[in-house]
């Protein structure tokens, strides 16, 4: 199973070769253990919004995109996983096409669950989009904070991003958010509220109203041991946000 890991890992990353976050996911603390390994599938759809996005040289309408991203996690030890993604987009009146990768050198968590206050981890994620569709790549760095009351758990991911190449690398750090309120109702169901947001850069945030801040009602379903399927309802809160969004994150996970 090791090997076939990290050949699945080479062939993602090798699609790299021939920035904006995409992610509408609350990370928790918990990682996969070693030798585990995980196989996901992301699809966003932009059910309405009168934004409008660059692809490959076109100025789009972003209602009607769908996203999709096919990732594959590994566990080298119980505290420290890599993964790497696929993105590809599907914009209403565009084609399917391969949009960038993603690799994430290190998903790691600190100590073991209850042992401080907080439990704490790391992921920082490096974004090589095609050239033609976007010139430029960035490193993001996500903090993972998490505390657990009974059913109910609370997690903060504040997001740091920076762009390292491309006419916009003299930008400063930018800041962005992810948090979700969650309660676990059964041993097959958590539903949950999450916060997503874009304020801009650190030293300079933007106005209120051209910050992108979402909320999404979303349940969790557990199906096994090794299936979990993640169904979200986003709603844009400010005039740069997209106005509605549907969310799937589909996982198996393998030993």
């Amino acid at each position: 199973m090791r090997g076939t890991a990290w050949f699945i890992v080479a062939a993602l990353l090798g699609l790299a070769l021939p920035a904006q976050a995409r992610d509408f996911k609350v990370y928790p603390y918990k990682t996969p253990s070693e030798g585990e390994v995980e196989l996901v599938y992301w699809w966003d759809y932009f059910i309405k919004s009168d934004q409008t996005y660059h692809y490959f040289g076109e100025d789009l309408d972003k209602e009607g995109l769908q996203r999709h991203s096919l990732e594959i996690e590994y566990g080298l030890t119980d505290h420290w996983t890599v993964s790497a993604y696929a993105d590809f987009e599907k914009p209403k009146d565009g084609d399917f096409k391969y949009v960038q990768a993603r690799a994430v050198g290190a998903r790691y968590r600190f100590f073991e669950q209850g042992q401080r206050f907080l439990d704490g981890a790391i992921y920082v994620e490096y974004y090589l989009p095609y050239q033609k569709y976007r010139n430029g790549e960035k490193v993001e760095t996500r903090v993972i904070l998490q505390k657990d009351l009974g059913p109910v758990s609370v997690i903060l991911n504040p997001i740091f991003d920076k762009k390292i190449s491309g006419p916009d690398v003299n930008e400063g750090m930018e800041f962005e958010y992810a948090a979700g309120l969650y309660v676990r109702a059964t041993s097959w169901l958590t539903p949950g509220l999450e916060f997503y947001g874009e304020m801009g850069e650190l030293s300079d945030l933007k106005p209120k109203d051209e910050q992108e801040h979402f909320i999404f009602p979303r349940l969790g379903f557990k199906f096994g041991h090794r299936v979990n399927l993640d169904v979200g309802y986003g709603f844009g809160l400010t005039e740069d946000s997209d106005d509605q969004v549907i969310k799937t994150i589909l996982e198996l996970e393998f030993e």
